[in-house]
């Protein structure tokens, strides 16, 4: 008899909040949508009629902290458009739910830290090609059990992430993508998702999780792989999207001669991974061409990137190698921070504006590599102990540069006409610098500053006096 008398009062109470949930209409010309989110509660249903959502009347971003669903009126076709560097819903609350709304962006559509989100029969697109830098549909920050379901992309898509980036993240040291999110220190953030029946530019989004074999459908317009024993594409284009791909968390991944031009956030993306392979893989447009952050043995082989703010990417990288590379015209041609063992070797790199930038990594290694016209600095070194060895160094505003008290081994280089300096040195310790040669600087050949912690210098040619301050004091070898 309780238990029958509990769960006739667990009925009347559901039905009561059911009786209670308060339907809100919003119109382009009537309440807003940011009326009804102030006024409404959990369980209420916003029903929005057609037309155009902007920021005439909206203050974006359009916070969501009530378990509430949105939906179009029936018949009708809103869209809501989110202006360039905001973003469009931001959801907090868990639970809510989203139907057959259209969302533009010129940044972010839906800034999602909230859990259990459902979005249904959905569009989402880029309302500008110009704010292609940075745009994302949907970014997924550190949350667990979201469904997509029946939703088209185009010129965009969603992205997997951590939580948002805070104070105990830096000071943790976790890796962190884009200055918004953590990598994803937990494995759920990736895979208690349902994404099924999605488009992205007309062509199917695969969501693949735990399986050990996958080999990539060639139809792809996006890619996401999640906790696979090997991963294997070939051939695949998937331009014109957030992430082309993005792969986390698998054991093994080979990508030979894939596309990803035009992406807003990355163009192949690979995390918290090992033994990864990508073979003759190119990105063009693209905010980050390919982007590998968290992972063990990884092999940039023949890949090229043209016209990207940051070509070839390594963050917390360890035994990694780019080799017969080639970037150009981006603004970090190739960039690595924060890992161990790294190497840059037969890679060609033109008209970037720091060609090679080395930040935080030990035991790095450029050998055999070419670098010219490079607007900033040909090769950085920062605070990155590293060999330098056999590179050509032509025609950068400022050759290389090397500094902050780790050793650094600079030998048998060639640096021609750079047009500031051929080599700034700043406090290097315990360095090594033998047999480079430098020829055609109009201005400067060397320039030492600080300390030079019992560096050797040894056997090089120069066409301009060193300029160096008194601190700059080298062990010299005739």
């Amino acid at each position: 008899m309780k238990c029958g008398n509990l769960i006739i009062a667990l009925l009347l109470l559901c039905l009561c909040a059911f009786a209670s949930a308060e339907e809100w209409n919003v119109s382009p010309d009537g309440m807003t949508i940011g009326e009804a989110l102030a006024k409404c509660d959990d369980g209420d249903v916003i029903v929005l009629a057609g037309g155009l959502y902007g920021q005439e009347r909206e203050t974006f971003p359009l916070v969501i902290s009530k378990a509430v669903t949105l939906c179009a009126a029936e018949g009708e076709t809103p869209e809501i458009y989110a202006p360039h560097h905001l973003s469009g819903l931001r959801i907090e609350a868990d639970g809510v739910t989203l139907r057959n709304l259209a969302v533009a962006m010129e940044h972010i559509g839906l800034y999602v830290i909230g859990n259990d989100l459902t979005v249904e029969n959905c569009s989402f697109r880029l309302g500008d090609p110009a704010w292609r830098t940075s745009s994302c549909a949907i970014w997924f920050g550190g949350v667990y059990r979201a469904r997509l379901l029946n939703c088209d992309f185009t010129g965009c898509g969603p992205c997997l992430a951590g939580p948002p980036v805070t104070d105990e993240s830096v000071k943790r040291g976790l890796p962190v993508l884009t200055g918004m999110f953590e990598v994803g220190e937990e494995l759920e953030y990736f895979t208690t998702h349902t994404i099924t029946d999605c488009t992205v530019n007309g062509k199917p989004l695969y969501y693949i999780v735990g399986q050990e074999t996958v080999e990539a459908p060639k139809d792809a317009g996006m890619l996401i792989c999640v906790d696979c024993g090997s991963v294997l594409a070939e051939g695949l284009d998937v331009s014109n999207s957030s992430m082309g791909m993005e792969l986390a968390y698998n054991r093994q991944i080979i990508l030979r001669n894939c596309c990803a031009d035009r992406c807003g956030i990355f163009g192949i993306y690979a995390c918290k991974s090992t033994d990864v392979l990508e073979e003759g893989c190119t990105v063009e447009g693209t905010n980050h061409g390919l982007d590998v952050r968290a992972c063990d043995r990884v092999t940039l082989l023949c890949c090229t990137a043209h016209g990207c703010d940051q070509g070839l990417f390594f963050s917390k990288v360890n035994d990694g190698a780019m080799i017969d590379c080639r970037v150009s015209d981006t603004g970090q041609g190739i960039f690595t921070a924060g890992g161990n063992r790294n190497l840059f070797c037969r890679c060609t790199v033109t008209d970037c504006g720091n060609g090679i930038h080395i930040q935080k990594d030990t035991e790095a290694r450029v050998l055999n590599c070419e670098v010219s016209g490079c607007s900033v600095c040909g090769v950085r070194m920062d605070r990155s102990s590293t060999v330098f060895s056999h590179n050509t160094i032509r025609e950068n505003w400022t050759g290389a540069m090397a500094y902050d008290t780790v050793p650094y081994v600079i030998e048998e280089n060639l640096f021609d006409g750079n047009l500031c300096c051929g080599l700034y040195l700043n406090a290097i310790a315990y360095s090594r610098l033998t047999g480079n040669r430098f020829i055609n600087h109009p201005k400067s050949s060397v320039e030492a500053r600080g300390d030079m912690g019992m560096s050797l210098w040894y056997k090089n040619e120069l066409d301009l006096p060193m300029v160096a301050d008194e601190a700059s004091v080298f062990t010299m070898v005739e």
